[in-house]
């Protein structure tokens, strides 16, 4: 071994060292008694296989961090304070914002606001792969899905730059929001596989759970839910990013042509999300309503779509009949009023029913495929010649 080899060896083994400490702590520390297997048959299951609630932790955590920041973002498209500052990456040309000036100007609150959210929602994501590769996550899904959150977070954040230094274009902004529910979706995704509902769930219908004659009307009367959930939840993506048409339209680029457009097919839209958002939340409470962890986001979806709709029209009505042009580097927010905070509580609205959505698409799998897929015995006239 060479000494410049010898030389890299003692300055990595401390860093191997603690790592492999690290590893220790979290994976003893973060599994519950309760989370083990408790049959002697099972004691071969790997400690991964249990739930690192770390994980979960940090995923949920991202999760809500990144979720106030798309509404802190929706705060700044709804009252224009998009070119408050006109820097990029730099806030006002320095490292760091100042909070006195954020203080004093409510645009540069929202806007700076909005970035130092995503930029900790950045760190959080770096994060998740390294605590999942600590606790010991032997899921091959989750550590795929935990190792692209850092690269999905990256593309919300270019386009967001691009945006301010582009002055606020539609498309840019159009493909920023696209882009950030992927995000959002995923690590939320991560949250709901790391979760302690979706571990129970195999004691709750798995084969040793269920009677025959019960795991065989659940799996009858969830089959097909899981390809309607994820139709909704790919409806309402669409619905978000056709929202964000007539938004971001600016009497610059688009003016009332691309409001008026976008407006009538985020209306259309809106008819067939509602219609099969409905019917998904109808047959969990019609036919599923026992399954508690189903009737629970099936609920949530229900009622936020009714506040959803009741904001959708009154954030039509109350909307100007002609974008506003842009305003740079303006003392306070360009426009305020109700129109833009029943703007900016839609676009939430729109969000949370997304997510809900998702959590019922994927819990839906995780039963049908504990319960076993549903398969219809062939009709039987006698004993076959």
């Amino acid at each position: 071994m060479t000494a410049g080899a010898t030389a890299r060896e003692r300055w990595l083994a401390p860093g191997r060292s603690v790592f492999r400490a690290l590893r220790f702590l979290m994976t003893r520390v973060t599994l519950r008694d309760s989370d083990r297997p408790r049959s002697s048959a099972a004691t071969a299951v790997p400690i991964g296989s249990a739930r690192p609630r770390a994980v979960h932790r940090l995923a949920f955590a991202t999760a809500a961090a990144t979720f106030a920041g798309i509404v802190t973002g929706g705060v700044v498209t709804s009252t224009e304070s998009g070119r408050v500052d006109t820097n990029w990456p730099s806030f006002d040309g320095n490292v760091l914002p100042s909070f006195s000036a954020m203080a004093q100007n409510d645009g540069l609150l929202v806007e700076h606001g909005h970035r130092l959210l995503m930029a900790s929602v950045g760190l959080l994501a770096l994060a998740i792969p390294i605590v999942a590769r600590c606790c010991g996550e032997s899921r091959r899904r989750v550590r795929v899905l935990a190792i692209c959150l850092p690269f999905l977070v990256l593309p919300p954040a270019i386009l967001g730059g691009l945006t301010v230094l582009g002055g606020l274009h539609p498309a840019l902004s159009i493909l920023h929001v696209a882009v950030a529910m992927v995000f959002v979706s995923a690590v939320t995704a991560v949250s709901v596989l790391t979760s302690r509902v979706w571990f129970e769930a195999a004691e709750r219908y798995g084969a040793d759970s269920l009677e025959a004659s019960a795991r065989e009307r659940l799996a009858k009367n969830i089959s097909g839910l899981p390809a309607i959930a994820a139709t909704a939840t790919a409806f309402i993506w669409v619905q978000i990013v056709l929202g964000a048409v007539p938004r971001h339209a600016t009497a610059d680029v688009g003016g009332s042509t691309m409001l008026m457009v976008g407006n009538v097919v985020h209306i259309v839209w809106a008819f067939a999300v509602v219609t099969i958002a409905l019917f998904l939340a109808g047959r969990v409470l019609g036919r599923l309503s026992k399954v508690a962890d189903l009737l629970r986001p099936a609920a949530g979806l229900f009622v936020l779509l009714l506040v959803q709709v009741f904001l959708g029209f009154a954030t039509f009505i109350s909307q100007p009949k002609a974008p506003a042009p842009v305003v740079d580097e303006h003392p306070g927010f360009v426009a305020s009023g109700s129109h833009e905070a029943l703007a900016s509580v839609h676009q939430a609205a729109g969000v949370l029913i997304l997510l809900v959505s998702l959590v019922l698409t994927l819990r839906a799998f995780r039963i049908r495929d504990l319960c076993g897929r549903f398969d219809p015995a062939p009709a039987t006239g006698g004993d076959p010649a």
